[in-house]
């Protein structure tokens, strides 16, 4: 076990939106490993700890992406999107983030919809995008405001790209990814289990205080 978790104590995760780990992982893609660890009737908490345990820390991101709450799937995203900006971020990046956050503070239609121009302006690529990603694809439709028809976006999405913008972040510095993914996990659990996530000063492990 490396440092950072001991015991594994992860709480009783009261905001985890599957209490069955085989509804919280339908359509996700785990790693051959963490499969082998999903027991018959596995409860979702179960299951991450296993994940955390072995260290298969990707997958116990991809987890609570799917596993939180969407609004609190997006705070997360932001919070480590965040934690690993540049001293100099591109302004299309901030702007990608600043337009998550504000939906995490006012979940507005209009605010889920003024996500999409920045996170696009990104190239859908950096950790910011998809924060403001995973915001837009929360509800409402994915079709253009005028249009006649409504585009519903599948459950996964908001995790998925959520999950992405925590990989994303936690691999701005290569030879740190392991320490940065447990950072970002502690924040989730701090939020999975009614926290807000500004754990360790709200930065990613790694990052220096600025």
């Amino acid at each position: 076990m490396r440092a950072g978790f001991g015991t594994v104590d992860i709480g009783l995760l009261p905001k985890l939106r599957f209490a069955r780990a085989a509804e919280a992982v339908a359509g996700m893609e785990l790693s051959p490993e963490a499969k082998a660890l999903m027991a018959p009737n596995a409860g979702t908490a179960a299951l991450l700890k296993a994940l955390i345990a072995a260290e298969l820390y990707a997958d116990a991101i991809r987890l609570l992406g799917m596993a939180l709450p969407r609004r609190e799937a997006v705070w997360w995203g932001c919070l480590a999107a965040r934690g690993a900006l540049p001293p100099e971020p591109k302004p299309a990046d901030i702007a990608a983030l600043e337009a998550a956050e504000a939906w995490v503070y006012r979940p507005t239609e209009e605010n889920r919809r003024a996500c999409f121009a920045p996170a696009e302006a990104m190239g859908f690529e950096t950790a910011c995008a998809y924060a403001a990603l995973a915001a837009f694809w929360s509800g409402g439709s994915l079709a253009p405001p005028d249009a006649a028809v409504v585009v519903p976006p599948g459950d996964g999405l908001t995790g998925t790209a959520a999950a992405a913008a925590v990989l994303i972040a936690a691999a701005a510095v290569p030879k740190e990814v392991l320490a940065r993914q447990r950072a970002t996990l502690v924040q989730a659990l701090d939020i999975a289990n009614g926290g807000s996530g500004m754990v360790g000063g709200g930065k990613v492990a790694g990052d220096k205080a600025g």
